[in-house]
């Protein structure tokens, strides 16, 4: 049974993963000299959701989201306050340069509770449970820009959870949708086990006295974030990515995620040398040339 100091500790997890804090936008496009649009859509469930769109001359749009609690431009770890995940800036724009300069459009936004988008109901992040409609509506309003768009997704951890979900809800949404760059998505059962073993708690303890805190709060419980069964509905060209040594995941649920995806153009990469997660998010920004080539293969 864990002790009074370990359910402040749990509770603590509950709230930040329910409640994040909303972190700076340190970055824009204009910083790597991309043009780019201050844009606006509305979920299924009303929720004003804020991004870039930053344009180039070509009808190919990747759409990318993010994980908790970064935002479009990443995550402003460097600064004060922030450093709680290793010290180090994520920073997205890289990555939408390379890909910019590839000729790809990018829509780039911000999941509910984050960054500058609205909240939804009780202000409660559902790390990808009900983002689920912000994946749909980005790519509805790709459409309503451009009819013609070939349209290709990059969605990271708590928006690959997000998008999982959109296509269980509604799968027909995805049939025109070219490929997917599915990085780090989570099983939310893992994240508390090893989180609980950094606390020195035992797993097994952690997740019965984790529960009711965490309902409590949002009213979903850790299976609702079992993503992995649901990776039978992609039916869509997809590259996983994960850190290997993950300190806040399990490389073997990733790959299970991976050995259940139901069509044959997939692929999977490893991120070797590092526990730290948040580096993995940095990955394609230092290293985007294995991404460029997976969109140039679907998309050109």
């Amino acid at each position: 049974m864990v002790n009074e100091q370990q359910t402040q500790m749990l509770t603590m997890l509950a709230q930040g993963l329910s409640l994040p804090p909303r972190t700076p936008i340190f970055r824009t496009p204009a910083d790597y000299d991309m043009d780019f649009e201050e844009v606006s859509f509305t979920t299924g469930d009303g929720v004003e959701i804020k991004g870039w769109f930053i344009p180039a001359d070509s009808n190919n749009v990747i759409i990318s989201n993010h994980f908790s609690p970064a935002n479009r431009y990443g995550f402003a770890g460097h600064l004060e306050g922030l450093g709680f995940a290793g010290g180090f800036e994520v920073n997205f724009l890289p990555r939408y340069k390379a890909l910019h300069d590839a000729g790809y459009n990018i829509l780039a936004y911000d999941l509910r509770s984050h960054g500058e988008s609205g909240d939804g109901a009780g202000k409660i992040s559902g790390v990808g449970y009900y983002e689920w409609q912000e994946v749909l509506a980005s790519i509805e309003y790709v459409k309503s820009r451009n009819t013609t768009a070939d349209i290709a997704l990059s969605s990271m951890c708590m928006g690959a959870n997000a998008t999982i979900n959109a296509m269980e809800h509604k799968p027909d949404a995805f049939e025109d949708i070219k490929c997917l760059l599915c990085i780090a998505p989570l099983k939310g059962q893992t994240t508390i086990e090893r989180q609980a073993g950094q606390m020195g708690i035992d797993p097994a303890e952690a997740l019965e006295a984790f529960e009711p805190i965490y309902n409590d709060i949002t009213g979903l419980t850790v299976e609702d974030h079992n993503i992995i069964p649901k990776f039978k509905n992609v039916n869509i060209p997809t590259f996983f990515f994960q850190v290997r040594d993950d300190s806040n995941s399990r490389w073997t649920d990733v790959q299970e995620m991976h050995d259940l995806t139901p069509i044959e153009d997939k692929k999977i990469l490893y991120m070797e040398g590092t526990p730290l997660r948040f580096k993995g998010y940095n990955y394609f920004s230092d290293n985007p040339e294995e991404m460029v080539a997976w969109f140039d293969a679907h998309m050109k």
